[in-house]
């Protein structure tokens, strides 16, 4: 498992702490790994084991943000943040990450200065994992075939991997915010190969869920991709241990009418403690309702009453 020192934040945090993986000349990959689904887990798998044959380190290089963002001007909501994205990149065995900005510059770069300046200068890397029918380099010139006949007088071999699918649906990060967005968690798991989840620090609200006897940790949705407006039972991973929660989407029309910005609100049940400032991985396993206006705050509590009773009920039924 990496140290969190194996993480680099840009190619010349590598160039002034990487010496040792530049001398062992990793086996890399490259790609935005959004989700880091079952398709990315086989090709992460392929990388390490390429990496145990060569006895050399595996490097994944990465992007803050969707590459698409820059080619197209738009947002595309993340399935992961860039920390959630290296931490599941490290639980599947890579050794080093490097986790660079997706900008002009690189969007501009012409395959083979990618390979020639990145790839064996910056990286010095003997060999290159190349997504299925993944391309980089200016316009997406740079096919795995033509990657491979780029590094042959670089000295770095070059594969590309396999196409993987799901109930012949191919794998793709696409399709999972899709399947998100509509609160298919069923599909979704499916396709990442554990359940959907949202991680982050939890942030200070205004502390209202505390005083109607629901306190809920509240996290940042910016830039995410996220389920429908609603409420949730969820599985709460903090440190060590996972907690049964309610979790609600949305913009809490009952107590917060001018909110337009949705938040993600978890009331982490049988839980007591101050969660301010810790990192929480809320996982959905399943929708209890959509988002409701009620009249009043009472009104708002005996719903709450019965969201966590029937999540209490259908988690024992589910075997949380």
């Amino acid at each position: 498992m990496p140290h969190r020192e194996h993480t680099f934040e840009s190619l010349a945090d590598f160039a002034a702490r990487g010496d040792r993986l530049r001398e062992a000349r990793p086996v890399i990959t490259v790609g935005s790994f959004d989700g880091v689904h079952l398709g990315h887990q086989y090709l992460l798998n392929e990388l390490v084991e390429w990496a145990r044959r060569e006895h050399a380190p595996s490097l994944v290089l990465t992007f803050r943000t969707h590459p698409r963002e820059m080619m197209t001007g738009r947002e595309v909501p993340a399935l992961n943040s860039a920390p959630h994205k290296c931490r599941l990149l490290r639980r599947y065995g890579v050794d080093a990450i490097l986790l660079i900005e997706f900008d002009e510059t690189l969007r501009s770069l012409p395959a083979p200065r990618f390979m020639a300046d990145f790839v064996r200068d910056g990286l010095n890397a003997r060999a290159m994992l190349a997504g299925f029918n993944n391309r980089i380099g200016k316009d997406g010139e740079g096919t795995p075939a033509l990657l491979a006949e780029i590094g042959r007088p670089l000295g770095i071999v070059v594969r590309e991997a396999e196409r993987i699918e799901v109930s012949g649906q191919a794998m793709s990060s696409s399709a999972i915010r899709a399947h998100v967005a509509r609160g298919d968690f069923l599909w979704a798991r499916k396709m990442l190969g554990r359940p959907y989840s949202i991680s982050g620090v939890v942030q200070h609200g205004d502390a209202r869920g505390r005083t109607i006897g629901f306190p809920t940790a509240n996290l940042s949705l910016q830039g995410l991709a996220s389920p429908p407006n609603g409420v949730y039972g969820v599985r709460v991973r903090l440190d060590s241990r996972t907690w049964l929660g309610a979790a609600n989407i949305g913009t809490r029309p009952t107590v917060d009418p001018a909110r337009r910005q949705p938040l993600l609100e978890v009331h982490l049940l049988d839980f007591a403690g101050d969660l301010y400032g810790r990192e929480l991985e809320v996982e959905f396993l399943f929708s209890v309702r959509a988002e409701m206006k009620f009249d009043g705050i009472e009104a708002l509590k005996a719903q709450l009453a019965r969201d966590v009773q029937e999540i209490r009920t259908r988690a024992v039924l589910d075997e949380f």
